[in-house]
C-alpha cells in the first residue's frame, strides 16, 4: 500500500511537459429583482496527474473568487466572495461527486458530464442593486483556481512547487454599470 502511494506521489510530482489550464471564456451580468447575477462559461483542461489523483479518490477543490468595485483607482470593494466546488471520485460507485458552495451535491457518471457542469455556472449572486449608484461605473473581477491548500496534507508540499498543480485562470475583469 505504501509503495502505491509513493508511486502516485512521484508520478504527480513529475507531472507532464504540458500543464493544464483553466479559462474564463465568457461572462454575462444581468439584473433579476434587486440583485445582479452572473453567468460564467469556463473551460478546464487538467493534467493527467491531477486526473489520476482524482480517480484515486483524492478530493480536488476549484475556487472561484469574485470582486465587485467601482471602476476608479483605489475604490473600495462592494462585494467579495469565494465559491468552492469540491470534486471527488467515489470508486465504489464509480461516480464523480461535486459539492457546491452552499453544500449542494451532484453526482456524475463521466468526467465529461462533471466538467460540463463545472463549466457552466448560472445565476451566481454578484451584488445587490441597492449597493450601486446608477451614475457610477463599476467592474467585476474573477479568478478560478485549483485550491492547493485543500489537498491532503502529504500532497501539499509537492503541489506548491509543481506547475501541474498551480492552476489558475488569473484575474480577469469586465466593466458594468447599474
Amino acid at each position: 500500500m505504501k509503495a502505491r502511494w509513493l508511486l502516485l506521489l512521484l508520478s504527480l510530482w513529475a507531472g507532464s511537459a504540458m500543464a493544464g489550464r483553466i479559462d474564463i471564456q465568457e461572462t454575462r451580468v444581468w439584473l433579476q429583482g434587486e440583485r445582479y447575477l452572473l453567468d460564467v462559461d469556463l473551460a478546464y483542461e487538467l493534467d493527467d496527474g491531477i486526473m489520476e489523483a482524482l480517480d484515486n479518490g483524492i478530493p480536488v477543490v476549484f475556487s472561484i473568487s469574485l470582486v465587485v468595485e467601482e471602476a476608479s483607482l483605489m475604490a473600495p470593494e462592494l462585494a467579495n466572495d469565494r465559491l468552492d466546488y469540491r470534486i471527488r471520485f467515489r470508486p465504489l460507485t464509480a461516480f464523480y461527486e461535486v459539492t457546491g458552495p452552499a453544500g449542494e451535491q451532484r453526482s456524475f457518471v463521466t468526467r465529461a458530464a462533471l466538467f460540463a457542469y463545472l463549466g457552466e455556472l448560472r445565476e451566481v449572486p454578484l451584488v445587490d442593486f441597492a449597493m450601486l449608484d446608477t451614475d457610477a461605473s463599476y467592474r467585476y473581477r474573477m479568478k478560478v483556481e485549483l485550491d492547493i491548500e485543500s489537498l491532503p496534507l502529504p500532497m501539499r508540499p509537492m503541489a506548491w512547487f509543481s506547475p501541474v498543480w498551480n492552476l489558475s485562470s488569473g484575474w480577469k475583469e469586465w466593466p458594468f454599470s447599474a
